[in-house]
């Protein structure tokens, strides 16, 4: 497994607590590998990341021998900035074209991003427009893996985003190469640090609803003639 993980601060490294993979996990940042030990190169913030807990569960359960991350995630960002014509998109790309120079080819885009969007008031359409337009650049590149989109709206006192929310659930599309992420939303205040941020009881259950929502989408997958997924496959 190779993914892209990008987006806000629950897609970096703002959880309570920092953790160190036990399997055979990497990153990949701008030409160079790591150990997958948080905080994560490629994301801001220094505590600990959702990432290096999926690809223990990943490989713990025998899905994938190996996982690659390659992070692009910085907090308090909206989907515009991550659109063309946005402060985040060249970086974004440049990330891809890094991981692609070294010989890696994305299975897996991996998308958690949306709260700031709810306090920002972004209507459904807009977001809606943003991602495609972001996912249509990431095509361009030359990225045909499937990207996986979380409903994240909730952060602080700031309640679930019910726009954010149609808008994230409306993108799914298979034949676009789109599927449902975790509804994160769905961990409250109890599972959050600060309310926004995940605690270390957050952190294991974000990653699990990431692992129950690839392997949602992994099992309804059509298979090829000798049985592989179509959209990357356990291995």
């Amino acid at each position: 497994m190779v993914a892209l993980v990008f987006g806000q601060s629950n897609a970096a490294n703002w959880g309570e607590t920092r953790y160190q993979a036990h399997w055979r996990v990497r990153v990949f940042f701008r030409g160079r590998w790591f150990p997958a030990r948080d905080p994560l190169p490629g994301a801001d913030g220094t505590g600990g990341s959702v990432w290096t807990r999926l690809g223990d569960l990943l490989i713990g359960a025998r899905h994938y021998e190996r996982v690659v991350w390659v992070p692009a995630a910085i907090g308090a960002t909206d989907i515009a900035q991550w659109a063309p014509g946005g402060r985040l998109h060249e970086d974004l790309l440049r990330n891809v074209r890094a991981a692609q120079r070294a010989g890696l080819r994305f299975t897996h885009l991996l998308w958690h991003q949306g709260e700031s969007d709810a306090v920002l008031g972004t209507s459904e359409a807009e977001y809606r427009e943003r991602f495609l337009s972001m996912l249509a650049a990431l095509r361009a590149q030359g990225v045909r893996a499937p990207v996986f989109v979380a409903v994240a709206t909730r952060c602080g006192r700031y309640p679930p985003n019910e726009a954010i929310r149609r808008a994230q659930q409306s993108l799914v599309n298979p034949e676009l190469g789109i599927f449902a992420g975790p509804d994160t939303d769905q961990l409250d205040a109890s599972y959050r640090h600060d309310g926004c941020h995940f605690s270390t009881r957050g952190l294991q259950a974000h990653a699990q609803l990431w692992f129950e929502a690839l392997a949602r989408a992994e099992a309804s997958a059509p298979r090829d003639t000798q049985g592989a997924v179509a959209i990357g496959g356990f291995r």
